[in-house]
């Protein structure tokens, strides 16, 4: 199970730590919703932590400690047998794989070029590969998305290759490009 880093971490840039109600006014900006969807959004984020499934942290300015934007490490389920013993032992199960983990983030528009999402993408992943056991990272983006791309080129995140039609966008499906960083 991933913890919170403790101490927050921190550059000059960005400053990764949890959500708390009193950014209920990022969450609105960034995900286009009410005040009552925002603060489930951010009780989401406490819960996915506390089911073991990964953390979500805010990205916030250092000085001011506003929140801008969000970073989430998320295990990815992977094919795996179930254990010894089980009568269904050959059927194959998706269970979480604790040392690979989905990155994923965004920044509401009015703080984007500032190099905070890379910050954030670069700070978690050094922390996650060097103290939180992580082996391997991914991340994914659309084909067209070159400024997320630059943002985990930026955070030492390789590219890995193409996806056919694995994105399910505006009702229909798209390519993703993958990238990942490890250990």
């Amino acid at each position: 199970m991933l913890d919170y880093p403790r101490p927050p971490l921190a550059d000059d840039t960005a400053l990764l730590r949890p959500w708390a109600e009193a950014d209920v006014a990022c969450v609105i900006e960034g995900k286009q919703c009410d005040h009552e969807a925002a603060l489930a959004w951010i009780a989401d984020q406490w819960q996915r932590q506390s089911e073991g499934a990964g953390i979500g942290l805010a990205i916030a300015d250092p000085l001011s400690g506003e929140a801008l934007g969000c970073i989430s490490l998320l295990y990815r389920p992977q094919a795996g047998r179930a254990p010894a013993g089980d009568r269904s032992s050959d059927d194959l199960r998706y269970v979480p794989d604790r040392g690979m983990v989905g990155l994923g983030y965004w920044v509401i528009e009015r703080a984007r070029r500032r190099g905070l999402a890379s910050s954030a993408a670069r700070l978690v992943s050094d922390w996650g590969l060097e103290e939180a056991g992580i082996a391997r990272l991914e991340a994914l983006t659309e084909t067209d998305n070159v400024a997320s791309q630059r943002v985990l080129e930026r955070a030492g995140f390789r590219p890995e290759g193409r996806l056919a039609s694995y994105l399910m966008v505006d009702g229909g499906r798209a390519d993703a490009l993958i990238y990942a960083r490890t250990t």
